[in-house]
């Protein structure tokens, strides 16, 4: 019983991630210069690993992107 608990819970926390994360190639423009600043401190990060999501023209990852977007911070680019 124990382990059927916690396969369920590792299910729920795995899909509350994966949908917490914006589509590659998500563009967003923000007024916010706090999430400006993360994703300029994401650049090394995005040129090692690569990231497929734009905040301001900036790469950035798509978890952030999904952030900004859910709190009301960022809208989509059309």
């Amino acid at each position: 019983m124990m382990k059927a608990k916690g396969g369920l819970l590792a299910a729920v926390v795995v899909c509350a991630l994966l949908s917490a994360c914006a589509t590659p190639n998500t563009r967003v423009n923000t007024t916010s210069d706090i999430y400006r600043g993360m994703a300029r401190s994401q650049q090394a990060w995005c040129a090692q690993f690569g990231c497929t999501c734009y905040l301001d023209g900036v790469q950035t990852t798509c978890s952030l992107v999904a952030a900004c977007l859910n709190s009301g911070n960022c809208q989509r680019v059309q």
